[in-house]
């Protein structure tokens, strides 16, 4: 009797078993089963990136459990499980999106089910892709949203950072504008973002523009748009205008320093009254649109040489966040680096582990590149390695933060617990450069570190 096609002879159990497991590894949706005690006994790839457990280990473990590990809300499909039914519900997460989950029971094996997970964005941009309807450029992956700055999780993480984000959130709902100070790297551009996703629809516009990137002789054909025939090489039909296609939404500028002085009187203008000329045009248009700038600037000083329009900088700026440089918040550290560990193991066969030789040194480091220095750092780390030779050499004569000193084995329980004490207050001096940062991060007062590193032996 001939073997079916494509079939050998030889083909084992394990053969068979390790074909199954391609097969489902290959499906487009996620897929979890779970045995008779809730238990994960098989989850596929795309399970792992859609619930954000790749780096988790989740297979043998109860689903409640890994549950917490996900970002995703799991608590309809918990009460699913447990209440014995079958049927559909979307899950959600804020970073990951909406996710429709099938929960079907597996009819011969009692107490057993098998759950899909389909990410709806993804989902229907495959259904307009298939129907000729070729929108990639307003499509984010499950990849993509997941690895955009978790900004609940900072904010928890920062008190500083909430209190600004906040700030920026009252003045949007509140119809003010905004104005983001703060260094190259510290991550403006995702703040805008939030506070543009904040006060808007899923459908609004957002517009970012980098105004050091406009040459001056066209920035005001790329804000303002032209009419047709308005100079040499211009489009027949005209065209719009970065501040039309921001209509309804927001509209960002990034190093709003840069915009060149004989036009900052015309955006000024448009800030006053939201109407606007496109070049060579004489009929005025209206623009709805949200404005939020960003600078790495001093504004006021370079008002102060003339150089920027003190009146336009009192109409951007009526509420200003500044954003610290990622050295004055080293309790994010930890966080971007798994963050950014999850992006790049993304594109890994085998996941890059961290020594921890290397993250004394990443946590040591003063990144003057901020969080896009960080990103960059740990891409060449994937490429080169992390042993001594192979690491960046700006990380190489980083300064290694020494672990807390060892309680001693003899004494009262209170010297040893004063020594323990002493070492983690000398520890986070160490790391953060002064006695008033080593208190911010360690939660205290500044006149509690001042005490306890003064404090005179008997």
């Amino acid at each position: 009797m001939s073997q079916p096609p494509g079939l050998a002879a030889t083909t084992t159990d394990r053969d068979r078993a390790r074909l199954l497991k391609a097969a489902v590894d290959a499906a487009p949706d996620g897929i979890i089963v779970l045995d008779g005690g809730q238990v994960i006994a098989q989850i596929n790839r795309e399970a792992l990136a859609i619930a954000g457990l790749r780096d988790r280990r989740p297979l043998g473990r109860p689903l409640a459990e890994v549950a917490g590990d996900s970002p995703l809300e799991w608590q309809p499909v918990l009460e699913m499980l447990a209440e014995g039914r079958s049927g559909e519900v979307i899950i959600r997460s804020d970073n990951i999106g909406s996710i429709f989950v099938t929960l079907r029971r597996i009819a011969d094996v009692p107490g057993a089910s098998v759950l899909t997970l389909r990410d709806l964005a993804v989902f229907d941009h495959a259904r307009r892709m298939a129907s000729g309807q070729r929108d990639p450029a307003s499509f984010t992956s499950t990849v993509e949203r997941r690895l955009r700055p978790d900004f609940a999780r900072q904010r928890q993480l920062s008190p500083y950072l909430d209190r600004i984000i906040a700030r920026g959130e009252r003045a949007l709902l509140q119809g003010a504008r905004v104005i983001i100070n703060g260094e190259s790297g510290v991550g403006k551009t995702e703040i805008a973002r939030h506070l543009h996703s904040f006060v808007s629809t899923a459908t609004d516009p957002f517009v970012a523009v980098n105004c050091a990137a406009i040459p001056e002789s066209l920035f005001e054909s790329e804000l303002f748009g032209y009419e047709k025939g308005s100079f040499t090489g211009a489009l027949s039909e005209g065209k719009k205008g970065l501040i039309e296609t921001a209509e309804g939404g927001t509209l960002f500028l990034d190093e709003i320093g840069e915009i060149p002085l004989t036009l900052q009187a015309k955006l000024l203008s448009f800030l006053e009254d939201g109407m606007f000329l496109r070049v060579g045009a004489t009929k005025p248009r209206r623009a709805n649109v949200r404005i939020i700038s960003a600078t790495n600037r001093d504004l006021l000083a370079m008002a102060e040489e003339r150089r920027f329009r003190l009146d336009l900088y009192y109409r951007l700026a009526v509420v200003n966040m500044p954003i610290k440089p990622l050295r004055e918040m080293p309790e994010l550290v930890d966080h971007l680096i798994d963050r950014f560990l999850t992006a790049i193991n993304q594109r890994r066969s085998a996941p890059l582990t961290l020594s921890e030789d290397m993250m004394r040194r990443l946590r040591a480091y003063n990144y003057p590149g901020n969080i896009r220095e960080l990103a960059n750092l740990l891409q060449q780390i994937s490429v080169l390695g992390d042993d001594e030779d192979e690491i960046p050499r700006r990380l190489q004569s980083a300064p290694m933060a020494e672990t807390p000193e060892v309680p001693p084995t003899a004494g009262t329980l209170r010297d040893r617990l004063a020594a323990f004490e002493a070492g983690i207050i000398a520890e986070a001096i160490r790391e953060h450069g002064s006695k008033r940062k080593a208190a911010a991060a360690l939660g205290v007062d500044i006149g509690t570190i001042v005490r306890k590193t003064t404090r005179k032996e008997p």
